[in-house]
């Protein structure tokens, strides 16, 4: 159990350098070929931000290793606990055996105060949390390439959707709530892309991105779930942050769209064929903070988490309703500069969930 333990966090460990290396090398050549000493300037600035961000992502790895030290510390005190509580179960089968009915009661009931306090111990420690939101259209499971009918009466075709689903937070019946930290994931589905604004080719493969997985969740017991599509003002507005699955090298964030620095929120690219047998490309675009939705869905039933319960949620992402005010054919582009057209189209992605089952089963 340590083994894997360790394993785990070097394994952690070695994606994230892998992360800040990969960005270091997409950072425009320096030499003397005509770049200006801003521009050199611009890319050293740039390196140290990197730098200091794997020094950062360094030391949360150790203290992310010492907290799994005390849960494993944790776990194998509990351990020689249940180990003590067998053996006193082996010695009240040797009472019975002898006929000494006073000390199996006295055993039995040492037996059930020790499991009893185990219970307890256990039901304190985190829970996990799978969070799955399947893409469809409709009833129709949503694939790039196949043809979709929308609302307005034209024929879609997708090239690539794409959405930050962000700031995950469970809700207790009291009206209390618990946020999962760094949650800020990159939902996609994709065909393989090449990165934007790097001096070195970098392809980002095809992808199928639709869960989401927690392993530190409080232990506690909620009523309902709530997150945000987008990235929230204290990210967007300063690239150089970052959390979660936060960064520049995923197509997801753009000097040129708007007229600050932002992250893109949503993507939603295709093709449109309108009844009358025009066609064309339309792309979809959102990311100005006045884009940020959240969305917050009630359990059927109250659910716990804790190191023996785990917490599985089932969403339908559902991309129709994102043409139900919109037409691509008379809207092919939408971006920074439509704030109507954008308002619109982010109230689609909050409308796009719809909660299908939750499962609260025994580990």
């Amino acid at each position: 159990m340590k083994k894997h333990t360790s394993l785990s966090s070097l394994s952690a460990l070695g994606r994230m350098l892998a992360l800040a290396a990969i960005a270091l090398l997409a950072l425009p050549a320096r030499g003397d070929d005509g770049a200006t000493n801003e521009q050199l300037q611009a890319s050293e600035d740039q390196r140290r931000q990197l730098e200091q961000q794997v020094s950062e992502l360094e030391a949360e790895v150790t203290r992310l290793e010492a907290q799994l030290a005390r849960q494993q510390q944790d776990a194998e005190t509990a351990q020689a606990e249940l180990a003590d509580v067998t053996q006193q179960l082996e010695e009240a089968r040797e009472l019975v055996a002898s006929q000494d009915w006073e000390g199996v009661y006295q055993q039995l009931t040492q037996v059930r105060a020790e499991l009893a306090a185990l219970r307890t111990q256990l039901a304190a420690m985190n829970g996990s949390l799978e969070l799955n939101a399947a893409f469809v259209f409709g009833t129709a499971p949503f694939v790039l390439g196949q043809t979709y009918a929308t609302a307005g009466g034209d024929t879609v075709t997708f090239s690539q959707v794409r959405y930050w689903l962000s700031n995950v937070t469970l809700l207790k019946q009291d009206g209390t709530t618990r946020a999962l930290t760094d949650s800020y994931h990159l939902m996609e589905v994709i065909n393989a892309q090449e990165l934007d604004g790097t001096s070195n080719p970098v392809t980002l493969p095809a992808n199928r991105r639709e869960r989401v997985q927690a392993r530190a969740v409080p232990a506690d017991t909620y009523s309902g779930i709530r997150f945000s599509i987008g990235v929230d003002p204290t990210y967007n507005d300063d690239l150089s942050r970052q959390a979660g699955e936060l960064h520049v090298l995923q197509n997801m964030a753009s000097v040129s769209w708007m007229w600050f620095t932002s992250y893109i929120f949503t993507k939603t690219h295709g093709t449109y064929v309108t009844a009358q047998g025009t066609q064309g490309d339309f792309a979809w675009d959102t990311g100005t903070n006045a884009n940020y939705r959240t969305v917050e869905l009630p359990f059927p039933i109250t659910v716990t988490v804790n190191s023996q319960k785990r917490l599985t949620v089932n969403l339908q992402a559902n991309v129709a309703p994102l043409f139900a005010s919109l037409n691509p054919s008379t809207t092919p582009s939408i971006g920074a500069t439509q704030s109507t057209e954008s308002a619109t189209l982010s109230d689609g992605f909050a409308n796009m969930f719809a909660l299908v089952s939750v499962e609260n089963a025994d580990r």
